[in-house]
């Protein structure tokens, strides 16, 4: 992974999103390698972490919580795995290939199979315990509640009498 010389949390809040997907991008151009598989097909695959595609993610932000959408089609609910790791939110898992263990001569290959991973740097002020997801129409939802806001109070200040 490429490293910033100064850390990206001291960047203001709406660059560091912009700054995380710079170094996932700059990973993903410079750590490539080109490969055939047992077809002859040529495949793109991370060195790093044998990333075959990155699946689009939107991010939208409520007054309550983020909202993280990923198209996953194709793939299956129970091999997406989701983890916090190191204050970022890491989904990861794998697509089969639509034909598989068939001798057959591609003339078109467009969608990608294999193995997928995108993190983004999660804020500081989530409730962490609350996070849930949901899996629909091949569409994943993840949503990251925001921390309360501390209500301000008048702390009362008691004397002894003496």
């Amino acid at each position: 992974m490429v490293h910033f010389r100064f850390p990206i949390d001291q960047l203001p809040s709406a660059l560091q999103d912009f700054a995380s997907e710079m170094e996932t991008i700059v990973d993903q151009v410079f750590h490539k390698s080109e490969s055939k598989d047992e077809s002859g097909v040529h495949t793109s695959q991370s060195c790093e972490a044998n990333v075959a595609f990155t699946p689009p993610m939107d991010i939208y932000e409520t007054e309550m919580q983020y909202n993280v959408y990923m198209d996953l089609p194709g793939v299956k609910p129970e091999v997406v795995k989701i983890e916090i790791q190191d204050e970022r939110l890491v989904v990861s898992g794998t697509r089969d290939a639509a034909v598989q263990g068939q001798k057959l001569s591609v003339h078109r290959q467009e969608r990608t199979a294999g193995k997928f991973s995108r993190s983004l740097r999660l804020p500081k002020k989530l409730d962490a315990e609350k996070i849930e997801a949901r899996f629909d129409n091949g569409v994943l939802h993840i949503v990251l509640p925001k921390q309360a806001k501390p209500i301000p109070r008048t702390i009362e200040i008691k004397t002894t009498s003496v």
